[in-house]
């Protein structure tokens, strides 16, 4: 087994494009945040709530092992069980994951007074949305880098010590 790490560029104008559409969709929600990352949990667009982009990373990262967590629990519980979105809620706030074909992810931030069902049904919209601008892209990889898990554990114990 070995473990591929890809890095993809997008080009100005799809980026526009993403930037603008997950705006229009955070406008139309009342949600306070929304990003776009691949399963992996690297950011490819975000919007709303001045983060900065080590934070977005973060949430990005969280975001993905939730979403890959709770999938692989469903798994177990049902067998075979595909997780399609995920919610929680805290005092303040609710937050939905929902996956957007089999390579991203899309999180939404709410502050807890925003009907749940309208933001769903602007999710779905969006990822129609997204779909078509993904349609226009070719996505080609700027970085490959294959890495064995042999090679992962000695770069670990480097770091580590």
């Amino acid at each position: 087994m070995e473990l591929d790490v890809i890095q993809y560029e997008i080009d100005r104008e799809t980026e526009q494009k993403l930037g603008q559409t997950l705006k229009k969709f955070v406008d139309k929600s009342g949600a306070n945040f929304v990003l776009l990352s691949d399963k992996a949990g690297r950011t490819v667009s975000f919007y709303g709530s001045n983060l900065d982009e080590v934070t977005v990373e973060f949430i990005a990262s969280i975001i993905s092992g939730l979403f890959g967590a709770a999938t692989e629990m469903a798994k177990f519980i049902s067998g075979s069980e595909e997780m399609d979105k995920i919610q929680y809620e805290t005092k303040t706030q609710s937050v939905i994951v929902k996956a957007m074909s089999d390579r991203f992810l899309i999180g939404v931030i709410c502050p807890k007074g925003v009907a749940l069902g309208s933001v769903r049904l602007f999710i779905r919209d969006l990822v129609e949305e997204l779909n078509r601008h993904f349609k226009e892209v070719k996505l080609t990889p700027s970085k490959l880098v294959k890495l064995t898990p042999d090679m992962i554990e000695e770069k670990l114990n480097a770091i580590l010590g």
